[in-house]
């Protein structure tokens, strides 16, 4: 009796996160620059013998609001809906995923039913290549170079380089004026671990893209496989 009970609710919960299906989970879309936020709806079924309640829909990140078309939580067996999906695009830059957890009534915290993603396309306003500069300890204390890419269709400048450690410091080189740039980056000792965010600051037409962060490090050498 002990296992047919087991059984019958594993049947269960198998029923229940089986029970939304959405006729695409993926959803792709390019944007401009400029684009501030996007909104893409995603339909669903509820493929189940039974009626299903949606108790949360969450994509980790406050960049990201869920809802449901007419506030509905609740979908008889067969009944289909909509999850509306917005995504502020702040800062963002590439191709970027927003995954969306989505919780019945039945569902344990650590298991949610099903999800959606909304993957976003977004131009790279400025790129930082490397993004991060390494030196090994006890290496020489060479100087190292941050290149600064401007999208294509844009001209503008580094006006700034920062670093907040004392221990590393930075110059703008100048490689094609209105669209790359470098920052040399120095250690003035590789003797210690350290991290060092690089501020890096111009005067890019759109605010929200004018501020860059890159990174120099010192670490342990990687042993050798």
């Amino acid at each position: 009796m002990k296992h047919l009970i087991l059984s019958l609710l594993s049947l269960s919960f198998s029923i229940h996160a089986q029970s939304l299906k959405f006729e695409n989970d993926l959803l792709e879309s390019k944007v401009h620059l400029e684009t501030a936020e996007i909104t893409r709806e995603f339909k669903f079924t509820n493929t189940s013998s039974m009626s299903v309640k949606i108790r949360n829909a969450d994509a980790g990140c406050t960049c990201v609001a869920v809802e449901f078309l007419n506030s509905k939580s609740t979908y008889a067996a067969g009944e289909s809906g909509v999850m509306r999906v917005t995504f502020q695009i702040q800062n963002f830059q590439g191709t970027v995923d927003k995954k969306v957890l989505i919780w019945l009534d039945a569902d344990a915290e650590d298991k949610p039913s099903s999800h959606a993603t909304l993957r976003i396309h977004i131009p790279t306003a400025i790129s930082l290549e490397p993004k991060t500069l390494n030196w090994n300890i006890g290496s020489a204390n060479e100087t190292k170079s941050m290149r600064v890419t401007f999208h294509p269709d844009k001209s503008a400048k580094v006006t700034k380089a920062t670093s907040s450690n004392e221990n590393f410091t930075t110059e703008i080189i100048t490689v094609e004026k209105g669209k790359i740039y470098d920052i040399r980056v120095t250690p003035k000792a590789t003797t210690t671990p350290a991290l060092c965010i690089l501020g890096i600051e111009t005067d890019f037409d759109i605010e929200k893209f004018r501020k860059q962060q890159g990174f120099a490090r010192i670490v342990n050498p990687t042993p050798a496989p």
